[in-house]
């Protein structure tokens, strides 16, 4: 039997004001710590056609990591401002990978909202499907969204807590973009544009 008072209680969580990405938490200074700064752990996962993507093939370039779930509203929400800026700096080295955490959240789903998100926003950038090993390798994470950046020397310059919008991804990322990569045996060095 359901209670009368589930449905205002659900209208006043549904109202609730949302804490600010800014706000600081003791979570989110516990993740920050553990990965800003530190090099971006080793990822392996297959695109939604079965195709391996491994980070390191993008040693050199400029990457966010975005962890989301189908049924995300917050995802939902900022995809339309990762598409445009990976369509604005794809060609000066961004790449975005969206790391779709559905199988781990919604296994009993089998892709199905997936492929209806990525035919509803017609996602241009390479979408992984997340595998328990690098939910627990990235810190499981802890929101949805959540957006690692990770610099030409494959190192988390920054962490986007909740829903981000364009002009913060922008401002954040263009910085970044404005060193080239050289190779060196060994090691990738930024170098003056």
């Amino acid at each position: 039997m359901r209670s009368r008072a589930a449905g205002p209680l659900l209208a006043a969580m549904l109202l609730a004001p949302i804490q600010p990405a800014s706000a600081q938490t003791p979570l989110k200074d516990a993740y920050l710590k553990r990965f800003v700064g530190k090099p971006a752990p080793p990822l392996v996962l297959k695109d939604t056609k079965g195709v391996p993507v491994k980070l390191s093939d993008y040693r050199g370039r400029v990457v966010l990591l975005n962890f989301w779930y189908s049924t995300c509203f917050p995802c939902r929400m900022e995809t339309p401002d990762l598409i445009a800026l990976y369509q604005a700096y794809k060609e000066r080295g961004l790449v975005v990978l969206g790391i779709n955490t559905d199988p781990l959240i919604m296994p009993a789903d089998a892709g199905g909202m997936l492929q209806r998100f990525i035919d509803t926003y017609k996602i241009p950038y390479p979408v992984l499907v997340a595998d328990r090993k690098v939910y627990e390798d990235y810190g499981r994470t802890p929101i949805a969204p959540i957006t690692l950046l990770v610099d030409r020397q494959g190192t988390i310059a920054r962490v986007f807590w909740g829903a981000t919008r364009g002009p913060v991804f922008e401002s954040s990322v263009r910085p970044y973009l404005e060193t080239r990569a050289t190779a060196t045996p060994g090691r990738v060095t930024p170098s003056a544009p």
